[in-house]
């Protein structure tokens, strides 16, 4: 009896599984490096529950960050930055003569990251697709500007005409 190429039942090659879809493999990509195809790979998952469940710890957490991270940058959030600031010391030599002398130092300020509405747009549209994936409303061309500009009319004649 032929030996199956990949052993599921083995925790070391689940947490492996786990790992790459951790970094980011899709099915196809995994699939691929355990040595089978796309489509018995999507099969192997329905049956071997220790499979999927691979899949699905290794792929929550990142999930979940992003999710988070997207939140975050659509309603708006305060980071942390590190910013180098110059320090002027003054002392006094052995002598009593004033003297400076300036130094680095890396503080750690608050910083406001605005709301980012490209964000809240991708938010909303996967969030609540029936509500926001509403195409755009289409511009009805207006009957009084000219189609050719180099045929049109001038300033004052269109003026004119609205006046009238």
């Amino acid at each position: 009896m032929a030996k199956p190429k990949f052993d599921f039942k083995d925790p070391h090659n689940l947490i492996r599984i786990e790992g790459w879809a951790r970094d980011g493999l899709d099915d196809k990509q995994i699939a691929a490096n355990i040595g089978y195809n796309e489509t018995y790979f999507s099969e192997l998952k329905g049956k071997l529950s220790e499979l999927s469940k691979a899949l699905k710890n290794g792929r929550a957490p990142l999930e979940l960050k992003v999710e988070n991270t997207l939140y975050k940058k659509a309603t708006g959030m305060t980071i942390k930055v590190q910013q180098a600031i110059k320090v002027k010391e003054v002392y006094f030599d052995e002598e009593g003569r004033r003297c400076e002398k300036e130094r680095i130092e890396v503080v750690e300020l608050e910083q406001e990251v605005p709301p980012d509405t490209t964000a809240g747009i991708f938010w909303l549209k996967n969030r609540k697709p029936e509500q926001w994936n509403k195409p755009a409303p289409r511009i009805e061309e207006d009957d009084d500007i000219p189609k050719s500009p180099n045929k049109g009319i001038s300033i004052d004649e269109w003026i004119k005409g609205k006046i009238e």
